[in-house]
């Protein structure tokens, strides 16, 4: 396992599903980008909250959200419908920061008043 950071948007909103025993998980994706113009990248990260932090923050938790998260990463290798191999990065979130909706969230400026009228010089 490996403790990672990640930053972007949530893929899908969140999902909650409960264990056997009855344990909430909320599972949702994240895509982060890497690289700029034509060399950028997305990389899909599965991620899990279990409990009740996972059950409460789900409702935040939805398409297009910018978060970041902390937690162990692994990665799961499969092979894939047409017999190639795949991978999945996913990760044990123990953290998460919800970082606003972009200029939605800053606060609007106001048209600057015409200070010279009250200089003395």
């Amino acid at each position: 396992m490996l403790i990672a950071t990640a930053a972007g948007r949530i893929g899908r909103d969140a999902e909650v599903r409960y264990t056997q025993n009855g344990t909430a998980v909320a599972g949702f994706v994240v895509a982060a980008d890497t690289g700029f113009g034509d060399k950028k990248e997305t990389q899909w990260i599965d991620c899990a909250i279990f409990g009740q932090r996972g059950e409460k923050l789900a409702q935040y938790l939805t398409k297009g959200t910018p978060v970041t998260v902390i937690g162990e990463c692994s990665l799961n290798t499969y092979e894939k419908r047409d017999g190639t191999q795949g991978a999945k990065i996913r990760m044990r979130v123990s953290e998460v920061q919800l970082q606003g909706r972009g200029t939605e969230s800053q606060p609007k400026s106001e048209p600057a008043e015409d200070l010279n009228d009250d200089i003395p010089f």
